[in-house]
């Protein structure tokens, strides 16, 4: 037993302390979000204590389900970010900036963002109309047929920006840059692995969809050094998803 022990000890001090870091916490980062995120077990995890109110709160909130989705966003915010963030600074000791978050500005920006974004615009429209997007999105449900628009489905989207933040930097940022160094080239599709697989469960075309999209993005951050063009890209899509189902369910006003 203590021969394997050792044998496994020489087999990784071969590899790339930082890489093996970045991969260990991604599965144990996603493995958190996925059982945490749930509401009633946060509620359930009160129950009987001086927050039990809040819990209910959280989970079981009477006008909307925005309080539930706020306890979401913090949960993938702490692992996407915070943690990874900490491990950064203190672990690697390096900046934040050569993991995605640098604010350099690569020239035509703007219009790779426009492009971009008039290609995808006529697709979100497209698969706003199916019955699996309207069933889906969005995440927000206003209850007793109060009309969505207005400065709480605004609210919402902000935090829904701040979780996108959240996912390109750990994405894009943290894990892609974290494996550069030892796999190179190959970084930006074992990075599209984990990403594809966060969006099982959502309709068939968007998970499909986010392997071209892991891919592409994954290429801009590796190339440019940053997260931005991604982040705007997924706020933009994710805002006008929202709208045009909203819209197109007669229930935005």
């Amino acid at each position: 037993m203590f021969d394997l022990i050792a044998d496994f000890k020489r087999d990784v001090s071969t590899l790339g302390r930082k890489a093996i870091f970045a991969l260990v916490y991604a599965t144990f980062g996603l493995a958190s979000i996925y059982y945490l995120k749930n509401q009633e077990n946060f509620a359930e995890f009160l129950r009987g204590t001086r927050f039990e109110e809040f819990g209910n709160f959280v989970a079981y909130s009477e006008q909307n389900n925005l309080p539930g989705l706020a306890y979401w966003v913090v949960i993938v915010t702490v692992f996407y970010f915070v943690v990874p963030a900490l491990a950064i600074k203190f672990l690697f000791k390096e900046s934040l900036g050569d993991y995605g978050l640098n604010l350099k500005i690569e020239r035509g920006f703007w219009k790779l963002f426009l492009n971009c974004f008039a290609v995808m615009l006529p697709l979100v429209y497209l698969m706003s109309l199916t019955d699996g997007f309207a069933a889906k999105y969005p995440f927000f449900k206003v209850y007793y047929g109060e009309p969505y628009y207005g400065m709480t489905l605004l609210l919402w989207e902000l935090i829904y920006f701040m979780q996108f933040f959240g996912l390109e930097f750990f994405f894009r940022g943290f894990l892609l840059h974290s494996l550069k160094p030892v796999l190179g080239f190959y970084s930006i599709f074992v990075m599209t692995v984990p990403y594809c697989m966060i969006h099982f469960g959502k309709p068939m075309p968007e998970t499909f969809s986010a392997i071209g999209a892991g891919i592409f993005l994954g290429w801009l951050s590796y190339k440019n050094g940053n997260i931005w063009l991604g982040l705007l890209l997924h706020c933009a899509v994710a805002f006008s998803m929202d709208v045009l189902s909203l819209y197109n369910k007669g229930i935005l006003f």
